[in-house]
């Protein structure tokens, strides 16, 4: 009898350490990118001319490659608590792509069906999560290269973020952040650059997706110290899927700089901004328009984005500066539900606003999720 009882005591120990375990979930994922590339930057502006030509390995193309943990506990009546670590790395050289230990996503917080998520922590930013409506291209086809706000740099440091629960179709983002005292590089309307200190940043974003239909809307604003001008930017989006073909359609201002932008990151040394955050008032109006199409069992992508700014306005730059048009084709076939094959090239034109400095690239790939 005794024996009997003690049997049955450890079954039902067994049974909630069971049923504990489906209430706890810890996952490892990652992004696994490489293939080859091949880059080729000319500029022939100013009476000078430069040409830089770079091939071979190429490491997070369609996605930055990284690796995290991602957890969630079930804490009753709809309330779960969740977590999320996430670091990037190069692929070709196993290096860290930044000397943060998490520096892609590290955040903690609490997720209710009815009442939304609200998180703490090295966030996305309200803009990048209005940004993923749009069909995009890769590299130099990233509409990061033109709009302020989108680029995936808009991870914002000790920040409160909230979402809310999907509202017959309408999700609202806010965050508030805090960066703390890192500086930036900015440069003035003349070219002079400078250092300021980071202070606060506001993100506010709301989407809206109904079946075939997205549409997306975004608001960055990052105040410094000691700077009279905050940095702006806002957005609206749009997709519709026709199922033989979707279109994204995509309209920006920047104004007192750029935020998160990458669009002089591969420019020929010396000759870009690093980040084009201007004191002044420095404007741009940014355009991107995508189409996809599925084609042979993958995805053709063809897209154009264009950046006008007043940078050649006889104060600033003058006729050193011109607008930016980027243009991108590409395919991806799936092998798989986690594995992929791809092939892009791209063209770009006035990279950075700088005139007259061009790029050109092609590729191929492979992309792994686990």
């Amino acid at each position: 009898m005794k024996k009997t009882l003690l049997a049955a005591a450890l079954l039902a120990g067994f049974a909630t350490a069971g049923v504990a375990q489906a209430e706890t979930s810890v996952t490892l994922y990652g992004i696994v990118d490489t293939g080859y590339g091949y880059q080729h930057y000319k500029y022939d502006g100013g009476g000078a001319d430069f040409t830089s030509d770079t091939s071979g390995l190429r490491s997070g193309t369609v996605n930055g490659n990284r690796f995290g943990l991602k957890g969630s506990e079930d804490l009753g009546d709809g309330l779960r608590a969740i977590f999320q670590l996430e670091q990037g790395f190069d692929l070709g050289t196993g290096n860290g792509t930044s000397d943060r230990q998490f520096h892609r996503q590290a955040f903690v917080g609490l997720s209710s069906d009815s009442w939304g998520t609200f998180t703490m922590g090295r966030q996305y930013s309200a803009g990048v999560e209005v940004g993923n409506l749009v069909v995009n291209g890769w590299n130099m086809g990233d509409v990061d290269k033109v709009f302020g706000g989108y680029g995936y740099g808009n991870r914002i440091d000790n920040s409160f973020k909230y979402v809310t629960p999907d509202l017959s179709g309408f999700k609202l983002y806010a965050l508030y952040g805090s960066e703390g005292d890192d500086t930036i590089e900015r440069i003035d309307d003349h070219g002079y650059a400078g250092s300021a200190e980071r202070t606060s940043r506001v993100s506010l974003g709301l989407t809206y997706v109904n079946g075939p239909i997205s549409l997306g809307a975004s608001y960055d604003r990052r105040g410094e110290t000691g700077v009279e001008d905050a940095i702006t930017n806002w957005t609206v989006n749009g997709a519709y899927d026709f199922e033989v073909v979707k279109l994204s359609l995509a309209y920006g201002q920047d104004r007192h700089g750029k935020l998160g932008w990458a669009g002089s990151s591969n420019s020929l040394a010396g000759l870009a901004s690093s980040a084009l955050n201007a004191s002044g008032d420095f404007k741009s109006n940014n355009y991107h328009v995508g189409l996809s199409a599925p084609i042979g069992g993958g995805t053709l992508y063809a897209g154009w984005n264009y950046s006008t700014s007043n940078l050649d306005d006889g104060d600033k730059w003058g006729d050193g500066a011109d607008n930016i048009s980027t243009y991108q084709v590409n395919y991806f076939y799936p092998l798989s539900k986690r594995t992929g094959v791809y092939v892009y090239g791209s063209y770009a034109d006035n990279i950075g606003y700088i005139k007259d400095l061009t790029g050109t690239e092609a590729g191929i790939g492979l992309n792994h999720k686990f």
